[in-house]
């Protein structure tokens, strides 16, 4: 074989290495961008904003499709922070608002803001065979600005209403409030609290799917009461499907200065929740309260309740009278009334929170 066929032959094969070799990587990078996730490097946290951002199949769009579906919240955490901030209700109530205005200590060039607004309030079932189930979680943001230090911000967390759902006729399923910062960086940057009306919940529903819509607003079944308050049971048909976690409050988050995507500058947004639910004609089934963002384990703030029999009251099971649902952006425990018991109450939703950290 002549010199030169050989060295040319050897040069491509060295080439066809090489060039496989860069397709692994690419390929490597693709992949990477694709699972996205809050890992400890920086292209890890590029690859977990990007996928944040995605128009097409996404989990901006998975919130939509399977909003209590937690592996989806890849919300890039940071690292490093030496400091921090949590503004809410410390009375020991669970349910109230805080403010304050907080200034950048010296040294300080990086924070991380995560917010909640206030969870939505669970009303009374005032009639025979009623049920209001776990109110509507509030929505939450995380993101990540650069500040100097001497900037002021003025900070709210919500309050989702201080006085339980008492009446006889209902009307006291209280949405929660806002919560929201205000300072450099930030402009009209807030998250919505929790949704009150049972009309809400149905709305969201009714955009995706009439069939699980029905069952709640035939003239024969289960049929919200008290404008939109709770339901009453008929006793003549059956929820024989799961109605599962919908949507429920907004985002409404706007950052000042952003220009390209990177992990440092996206508002990392999931919307409030409804509880899912299943309901026979005997009235027997359960409630399912919605995971909360945010916090170690998002499931560790889920509670199965599940009724055959007797009275559930919803303020009894509150945040107050016991270590249940003690989370920002909690809904209120619902109620649920058997055996013609109606002098039951309701339970208003959980603080709404602002926390920051910083370095």
């Amino acid at each position: 074989m002549d010199v030169l066929v050989y060295s040319a032959l050897n040069e491509q094969a060295a080439l066809k290495k090489e060039i496989a070799e860069k397709q692994q990587c690419l390929f490597d990078l693709k992949q990477n961008a694709t699972t996205g996730g809050g890992g400890a490097s920086e292209g890890s946290a590029l690859s977990c904003a990007k996928a944040w951002l995605k128009s097409s199949d996404g989990n901006e769009k998975l919130h939509w499709k399977c909003p209590g579906d937690t592996s989806k919240w890849t919300i890039w955490e940071g690292e490093g922070w030496t400091g921090e901030l949590k503004v809410c209700d410390t009375s020991g109530y669970y349910r109230c608002g805080s403010s304050c205005t907080w200034t950048v200590p010296s040294g300080v060039t990086s924070m991380r803001v995560q917010m909640w607004g206030a969870g939505g309030g669970a009303n009374k079932p005032p009639c025979c065979c009623g049920h209001t189930p776990f109110g509507s979680t509030a929505a939450y943001s995380s993101t990540i600005v650069p500040v100097t230090a001497g900037w002021t911000y003025t900070i709210c967390a919500g309050c989702a209403y201080c006085c339980y759902g008492y009446t006889t006729t209902g009307h006291r399923r209280f949405r929660g409030q806002c919560s929201y910062i205000q300072g450099c960086r930030f402009c009209n940057y807030c998250v919505d609290g929790g949704m009150g009306s049972l009309g809400n919940w149905m709305a969201s529903y009714g955009s995706r799917c009439t069939c699980r819509v029905h069952y709640h607003t035939n003239g024969n079944g289960m049929q919200f009461c008290n404008q939109g308050t709770d339901w009453c049971n008929s006793g003549s048909q059956q929820l024989t499907n799961e109605i599962d976690y919908a949507l429920g409050a907004g985002i409404h988050g706007a950052l000042m200065d952003i220009q390209e995507p990177t992990a440092e500058n996206v508002v990392y947004g999931i919307r409030g929740i409804w509880p899912k639910v299943c309901y026979d004609s005997n009235h027997y089934g359960y409630d399912v309260s919605p995971p909360i963002p945010g916090i170690t384990s998002p499931s560790a703030a889920i509670c199965c309740v599940q009724y055959t029999s007797g009275t559930c009251c919803g303020c009894a099971c509150s945040a107050w009278n016991k270590d249940c649902l003690r989370f920002p952006g909690a809904g209120g425990w619902g109620s649920h009334a058997m055996g013609g018991n109606n002098g039951l109450y309701g339970d208003v939703g959980k603080f709404g929170m602002v926390w920051i950290c910083y370095k």
